[in-house]
This record gives structure tokens, sequence and C-alpha cells, in this order.
């Protein structure tokens, strides 16, 4: 197999084209958020084409269709649903504010590195198909530990959703999960990760698969994920948001600080 036909970099190609796709809309409306979109989907079409690929056990490639392929197609549902063409996401509003010269080719640059980091965050689909059949014990807890996220998550953005049908935007979310992480939903994003070392776990792969779970956390603590998320929050709800990160963990699921 050449390098042209091989599975990373078709999959780097699919996710580069579907970025540049993204950015070309970016373009025509003026809003980013459909980054958040196409990284989603470039995570898929990885994952498909390792599948179509890479020969492989049969449980092993059942496991890819469910992590990631089950679970980011129901983020896809989710973001494109929640989707508003009117409306960009605070954090790429900063952003176009912020690069007020060569305002497109940072966009495109941007776009590029998201392509980029769903083939990264798409490795461990890969290793798992490359790696010996697992055993029952891995696919179970496996699938324990993943459903269990599955069911966090869906909970939390259903929670979120109905708050703000009902509520003001100015309120602050703190009911069901949201009580006991200011971002339960990121939470169990990263809890979900952990599946990949339980199913690599004889493989020569699993040290790499515990980096990548470090990287998620990373990115979600400390760039993309919480820290822009809780600026936007401070400046639309001020003082209420404030008092709710005062008494309610950042992100692990923990009783509120009511003192």
């Amino acid at each position: 197999m050449s390098w042209l036909n091989s599975p990373l970099f078709l999959a780097c190609t699919a996710c580069v084209m579907v970025q540049l796709l993204a950015w070309l809309m970016q373009m025509k409306t003026k809003n980013a958020d459909v980054v958040d979109i196409a990284w989603t989907l470039g995570i898929i079409l990885c994952a498909g084409l390792y599948l179509w690929l890479i020969p492989s056990a049969n449980i092993n490639a059942l496991m890819v269709m469910m992590f990631p392929v089950v679970w980011y197609l129901r983020l896809l549902f989710h973001l494109i649903l929640r989707f508003d063409v009117h409306h960009e996401d605070g954090r790429y509003l900063n952003l176009r504010n912020h690069w007020d010269e060569n305002t497109q080719f940072k966009f495109l640059m941007f776009f590029m590195f998201q392509a980029m980091l769903s083939v990264l965050f798409s490795l461990t689909a890969y290793w798992v198909l490359l790696s010996p059949e697992m055993a029952l014990w891995q696919m179970v807890t496996a699938m324990i530990l993943g459903l269990t996220a599955l069911v966090g998550v869906s909970t939390a953005d259903h929670q979120l959703l109905r708050f703000k049908k009902t509520h003001d935007s100015s309120e602050v979310c703190d009911v069901g999960l949201w009580q006991y992480s200011r971002h339960p939903n990121y939470f169990f994003e990263w809890l979900h990760w952990f599946v990949y070392p339980i199913l690599l776990w004889n493989s020569g792969y699993f040290w790499w698969s515990l980096l990548v779970v470090l990287m998620m956390l990373l990115f979600l603590l400390k760039l993309t994920g919480i820290p822009f998320s809780e600026q936007q929050a401070l400046k639309k709800r001020g003082a209420a948001y404030q008092a709710y990160m005062n008494k309610t963990s950042p992100f692990i699921l923990w009783r509120p600080n009511d003192d």
C-alpha cells in the first residue's frame, strides 16, 4: 500500500477537505461555529476510512463502530441542531474581532489546525484496529464506561437545552448535573476517552492512548474548552455566574459548596 492510499493520508485529506468546505461556508455566513461540526464529522470520517481499509478482528471493529463512530454521531447531530447561522459563538466572535487584519487567512489556518486535531484524536480508533483481538472483559468494561459517559453527556446537554428554553439568557443553569459541575458535558466527554486505554490494554499503543486522554484533558481545562466558555459566561451573566463558580466544581462532579 503506497502512502497515497494509506489510511492516515486519506484521513488527513478527508479532514482537510471537510474543513476547507467549512471555511468557505464561514466566509459566506460570517459564522465560524461550523468548525465544530466539521471537527466532529472529521473524526467520524477518519474512523470510517480506517474500518474500510484496515483488516481487523470483528470485536475490534465493533468497538470502533461504537467509539468513536456512534459517540461522535450523537455529538454531530447535537451540534447541527444547535447551529444558528445568525448567531456566532462568542469564542469565534472574539477571534473575528481580534484578527482585524488578514482575518480570513487566519481563520483558514485555524480551520486547518482543527483538521489535524480531528486526525490526531482519531488515532485511538486506528490503533484499536491495528491491535490483536481484545478480550471479552475489555469489550464489556469499555461498553459499561462508554454507555455511562454517553448517558451522562446526553443528560447534561438535554438539561441545559431545556433550561435555556424556559429561562432568561442572563440566568445560570444550576439544575440537574449542572449543580455538581460547571461543565458536566465536558466531564463526560473526557470520561469516554478512557474507553481507549481499556480497549488497548494488551496493545503496544496503550501508553499512547493514555497520552491522548491527557491531551484531551489539557484542551478542555486550559485551551479551547472551559477557559473560553467561562470567559463568555462571566461577560454575559456577571455576578450570578461568579457566584455559581464559587460554589460549583469546575469539572468533576462534586457536592456544591453552599457555605
